[in-house]
Order: C-alpha cells, then structure tokens, then sequence
C-alpha cells in the first residue's frame, strides 16, 4: 500500500475495500450487471471523499495489493503496514456503510485517544468502523476473528475485553439489496445520494428515462413530502 496523504499525526485511515467490478461480482445488488458495478464505484468514489475530509493520512487496500488467503489475514497485514511505517492508531472502514460521515471518522480519532480499540457497530453484529491502537494490537487472534459474519461485534468486544473500548454510534451496513432498501430510508431528504441509489434500485431495467424519471420523483413525492396537505 501506498501513503497517500502525510500530515504530522499518529492516526491514519485505512479504506479496506474491493475494487468496483471486484466487489459487483461479489455483491450483485442489482440485476444489471453494468448498472451493479456503477453502483460500487459510487460506493467507493463517495467512502474515498468522506476519508478525504479529515485530512488524515489515508491507504488504500484492495485486491491489488492485499497479502494473504482469508479476509483475516488480509485485513490484519495492512494493519500491520500502516503500523510499520510509524503510525500509532489505524481507523479501518470499507464501502459498504452509505452513511458514514466524516464525523464519525473524526470521533473515532478522538476516542482513540483514551481508548485502545473503537468500533462503529452495525445493525447486523458486524463493524462498519474499527479503530486500533499499535500497542494493544493482537495480529494472530484478529485473524482468527468470525469476520463477515454476525459475531465480528461480540468477537472484537471478547478480543478486548480488559482493556477500553470505546463505542460510536450504530449505522446500517449494507451487502444485499434489502440493506440498501433499508438503510437509503436514513439517508438526508434532498441527498443526492439517495437519489442515485434509488434509481438503481426501484426503477426496472426496461423502463425508459422518462418512465424512471417518473418513478424516481413519485417516490419522493409519496414516500418523504412532510409538507401541507392539500387544500
């Protein structure tokens, strides 16, 4: 992996994620298969730019230069890259949280500071953000941990149970099409995000522009107008 930003702080970011069309061959959330891989290259384009306003310094790992055969293995080496080259705390987050904000990335910072590991949890007793010291990090049992799995909450929590733990607030993680569904519900009323997500995941493949535009706007009007009824 490669340093891509250099400030003078001991904490740094790490984007554990696949590329676009990795993860869409992973993760088909939508039928079409060109629609699945913009979808995960919005993804990753917008986790990149939330990472981006911290101004922290920042890797990226993904299937080009992960080391290892199980996702323990390739999570717990770029870990440990990060640490070798002289950071003390690493902030691990992937693609998959839709509404992960600089915010909680800045929290976890903060909270790295009094406590040795910080996790964001997610509905489904997984993480969507782990936060590491250097000198309370455990490389062989954080291999072993049930990751993508519902037990990585519980399994982290165990890892760590005699030193602190500092918790951020739950957010929704999404790897199927019902996540996705879920979690755009979550998402500001005028988000152009949601916006996007909701043109890929209710408008049918076969409807022309003007028809999604159609759907895309009723299902604004229908499901989120909190104005005054009509007189």
């Amino acid at each position: 992996m490669n340093l891509i930003k250099d400030f003078s702080t001991t904490t740094a970011i790490l984007l554990f994620a696949q590329s676009e069309k990795v993860e869409s061959s992973l993760k088909p959330i939508v039928s079409n298969s060109k629609q699945n891989v913009l979808l995960w290259k919005k993804l990753n384009g917008k986790v990149l730019k939330t990472v981006q306003k911290t101004q922290l310094s920042y890797f990226v790992s993904n299937e080009t230069n992960q080391v290892g055969s199980t996702f323990g293995e390739k999570i717990t080496h770029a870990i440990q890259e990060i640490f070798t080259q002289g950071f003390e705390k690493v902030i691990v987050v992937g693609n998959d949280c839709i509404a992960l904000k600089a915010q909680h990335l800045f929290q976890a910072e903060h909270d790295l500071q009094r406590n040795d590991l910080v996790i964001g949890a997610d509905y489904s007793g997984g993480a969507y953000l782990i936060g590491l010291t250097k000198s309370k990090f455990k490389a062989e049992p954080f291999k072993t941990i049930p990751w993508q799995t519902k037990k990585v909450f519980s399994a982290l929590q165990n890892l760590y149970n005699i030193q602190s733990i500092g918790f951020l607030p739950s957010l929704d993680d999404c790897n199927s099409a019902s996540d996705f569904k879920k979690a755009i519900y979550h998402l500001p009323y005028f988000s152009a995000l949601k916006k996007i997500l909701l043109s890929f995941l209710f408008v049918p493949k076969q409807q022309d522009k003007f028809e999604s535009n159609f759907i895309v706007n009723h299902y604004y009007t229908t499901r989120f107008n909190k104005g005054s009824p009509i007189l």
